[in-house]
């Protein structure tokens, strides 16, 4: 067991995500390490919000490794790609569609691998590349100046089985998207504001559509 004392902790010097602008009024100075989950239903800009974070945490000078697990590099994953803005001539996002544990885990004990990993999805990473939630939650432990970001299927309003249910548990910031609306739901401190809005007009027809039909805007409630 190890024991700290008031002064241990300190001592301990953290690096941050110096967010600006949106994004600081929705997430604030996130830790440069650990576990993130985005989860909420299909449609809702998911994908395209993991994408503009990619896009966004790139253009600070962080290496970001997108596993786009489901989608390959199909043609609506690349529009996707082009419809946040992302270019080949400006990131140096890299992608893959495929890996293992054991693959994954050589290439971050490389020199200058990615800052940060996104997978998408946590369901597909666990189901059809095999990996456990056990051996996540060691990689996050095991490279702590590193950020896992992992996308996450829902049922009703909570993640997808029983991986995804335990990848959420270790993740500090947790991001619920719903109607083109990214919510910081974490159990640590997010931004001002916290929300980030995904896409304008797509928010704005959701939620003028559900107050209609509902009389006020619907909202998530977090269980842990």
């Amino acid at each position: 067991m190890r024991v700290w004392s008031l002064k241990n902790l300190e001592d301990i010097r953290h690096e941050y995500i110096d967010f600006d602008g949106e994004w600081y009024q929705a997430f604030g100075r996130p830790e440069k390490s650990g576990c993130w989950i985005i989860y909420g239903k299909s449609g809702q800009g998911k994908s395209s919000f993991a994408l503009q974070l990619a896009r966004k945490l790139d253009e600070m000078g962080m290496r970001v490794l997108y596993l786009t697990l489901e989608m390959g590099g199909s043609t609506d994953f690349l529009e996707s790609v082009r419809d946040v803005g992302m270019r080949s001539d400006i990131n140096r996002i890299i992608f893959s569609d495929d890996t293992t544990f054991e693959d994954l885990d050589e290439y971050l004990g490389k020199q200058r691998s990615a800052d940060v990993i996104i997978i998408d999805s946590v369901q597909y990473f666990t189901d059809q590349c095999g990996v456990k939630a056990d051996e996540i939650i060691s990689l996050r432990k095991k490279y702590p100046r590193k950020v896992f970001i992992f996308i996450s299927h829902v049922d009703g309003k909570e993640v997808e089985g029983q991986a995804a249910y335990r990848v959420k548990r270790d993740s500090f910031k947790r991001i619920y998207v719903q109607g083109f609306k990214a919510t910081f739901v974490g159990r640590c401190k997010g931004g001002p504001r916290g929300f980030f809005i995904i896409w304008a007009k797509g928010y704005q027809e959701y939620h003028l559509k559900n107050i209609e039909i509902n009389g006020t805007e619907e909202e998530h409630q977090e269980a842990d």
